[in-house]
């Protein structure tokens, strides 16, 4: 019998939309519904703190990770790199760590520009950073939500919603690697059990097995595949078998090996 899927593993982006301020445009609605993007897909880069709040006291110097430097010329890269910097934001607000808002700031803004999409971006980048140094944590973390939102509205209004899928994607990986590093220096059953997202794994397989053909030929494609995979495999136990340390430590090794792939435009 499989681990029931938590119910905070399940927080969809239309949580992230209904807590932005700035409304969405009303055809926004219809062109989810034209492109299947909605309140059941593309979950939440906000379930990352969620999964960090819970499992506090942070190892912060042993999970974060200097911004990614290079800008992917590829646009599917791109939405992965973007997913995993808002989920760098939320490490740093759950830590608050107010030195390292600025940087993830200026990077998504670089990424967003990548992607086209800096207009729906820039002011949600301005005023994290601005929040951050008044250290108004709460708010610096709405603006995480509405940046993610509004990087889905752009790809939305460019009738891209494979790099709506992305973004969440990418921001699921990076949180994977936190929160799978953090169980591993303090490790529990309890807190290893976590990582158990059965349901939320298969949609993410799922999303990958329909990307562009030639992007799912590149050696980022095969490797986020089979890592994928592998780590579905390993939290994939009966209720009463415990992931063991071993377990979440291979989990983490996989997570930050297709970070770093990510990160690094390797092809």
């Amino acid at each position: 019998m499989e681990i029931p899927v938590r119910p905070c593993a399940m927080l969809w982006l239309g949580l992230a939309l209904t807590a932005a301020a700035a409304p969405v445009q009303e055809d926004i609605q219809h062109v989810r519904e034209e492109l299947g993007v909605n309140d059941f897909t593309a979950p939440s880069i906000e379930l990352v703190f969620e999964e960090l709040t819970a499992l506090r006291p942070i190892p912060f110097d042993k999970v974060w990770r200097d911004m990614p430097d290079t800008t992917p010329q590829n646009r599917a890269r791109l939405a992965l790199a973007a997913g995993g910097v808002i989920a760098d934001g939320f490490l740093a607000v759950t830590a608050q760590r107010q030195s390292r808002i600025e940087p993830v700031g200026r990077t998504l803004l670089r990424l967003a520009k990548g992607l086209g999409v800096a207009e729906h971006v820039t002011k949600h980048s301005r005023s994290i950073m601005e929040k951050a140094v008044k250290e108004q944590w709460s708010d610096v973390k709405k603006e995480l939500v509405r940046a993610q939102a509004e990087v889905e509205t752009g790809m939305l209004h460019l009738k891209d919603e494979e790099l709506a899928h992305l973004v969440a994607l990418g921001g699921w990986l990076r949180g994977l690697e936190m929160t799978s590093g953090t169980v591993l220096e303090s490790y529990s059953p309890e807190k290893a059990r976590r990582l158990v997202q059965p349901e939320l794994m298969d949609y993410f397989i799922e999303r990958v097995a329909t990307l562009n053909p030639n992007f799912r030929k590149t050696k980022l494609v095969e490797k986020l595949e089979a890592n994928l995979k592998e780590v579905r495999a390993i939290t994939t136990k009966p209720a009463e078998t415990p992931i063991d340390i071993a377990s979440v430590k291979r989990v983490r090794d996989l997570a930050r090996e297709i970070n770093r792939l990510i990160a690094s435009g390797d092809e």
